[in-house]
């Protein structure tokens, strides 16, 4: 509503000093109201913000208390882990957190400082500029390493936890030594003086077939024990040399069942006690077996005398 106007009631009475004074009132009034207005509204302005804010906040702690179950029901918590790298940078340069302790756990043949080197790691790098994916794969690049996992622990820890590899045979090659595990893996070519007593395998393509090999071996783990070394030929197929000397050449195909039916002949008739060079079991439907040259020599000479004393016999018995 506008204010009174004077000469409108009263035409000619507006002078100067009734304008001036008209003029004032207007003025004031409309401040007046102005106030009033800007008051009433800063006031419902604030009421509604106090409202937003309530509701803003109950439903923010609703959201984050159903969202963290549903993550944590779908496993979510491992991928936003796998996902910190892409987040850590800009926290860590705005709080400008820093390497300074690397926790190196799993290691027995390693030592700590072999891991820490391979990881390219160093002290004072900044948290955020480390990409966990890279470490973890220069950490596995070590022989010993089967698998490696890598996380950052705040404020300035990296953590790498190592599983080792197991080692189970040697492997000849060229005339080198190399430690391998069941999976046929190279390990090392140091330090092999400690594994003395694991078995050899030699030959071109050893390591890829070496793990069925083992599995068939040790099928029959007390005919396993007596092997030494294990070579493979044209990268077909093996010839096992035991303990005593003799070797059994296995077939290309069947080698499992080649190898308990040596198993079953050793029980029964153990062959591998008695003077002989090789047990060759390329045929299904026969085992040969070759015997040394002085066994093979005594038994042509036991032969000839039992067929000696046979003749005497029978000329004996004519007579």
């Amino acid at each position: 509503m506008s204010p009174l106007n004077p000469g409108r009631v009263m035409p000619g009475a507006r002078d100067n000093a009734a304008a001036k004074r008209g003029g004032k009132q207007k003025r004031a009034g409309r401040r007046a109201m102005t106030d009033r207005e800007a008051q009433a509204a800063s006031f419902i302005h604030r009421r509604r913000m106090q409202r937003i804010r309530r509701i803003g906040a109950i439903s923010g702690s609703v959201v984050v208390v159903v969202g963290g179950l549903w993550m944590w029901l779908a496993g979510t918590f491992t991928a936003m882990a796998d996902a910190a790298p892409e987040m850590v940078p800009s926290i860590s340069d705005l709080s400008g957190l820093t390497v300074n302790h690397i926790d190196v756990s799993g290691i027995n043949s390693l030592e700590p400082e072999e891991i820490i080197i391979a990881s390219g790691v160093e002290d004072g790098q900044k948290l955020g500029d480390i990409d966990l994916d890279v470490v973890r794969e220069r950490v596995e690049s070590v022989g010993w390493v089967r698998a490696a996992r890598v996380s950052r622990i705040l404020p300035g820890t990296i953590q790498i936890a190592v599983s080792e590899r197991v080692p189970y045979a040697f492997w000849q090659q060229k005339r080198k030594l190399r430690l391998i595990d069941r999976e046929g893996v190279e390990i090392t070519q140091k330090d092999l003086v400690h594994f003395a007593k694991l078995p050899l395998v030699v030959g071109e393509g050893a390591p890829k077939h070496a793990k069925a090999l083992f599995d068939i071996m040790d099928s029959e783990p007390a005919l396993s024990a007596r092997v030494k070394a294990a070579v493979r030929v044209g990268d077909r197929r093996w010839d096992l040399h035991f303990d005593n000397g003799s070797i059994v050449r296995l077939p290309e195909y069947g080698a499992d069942a080649a190898w308990h039916r040596l198993a079953a002949v050793e029980g029964a008739k153990g062959i591998l006690e008695r003077d002989i060079v090789s047990v060759d079991m390329r045929l299904g439907d026969r085992t040969t077996v070759r015997l040394t040259p002085e066994a093979a020599q005594a038994r042509r000479d036991a032969e000839a005398a039992a067929a000696k004393a046979a003749k005497a016999l029978k000329n004996n018995g004519k007579g």
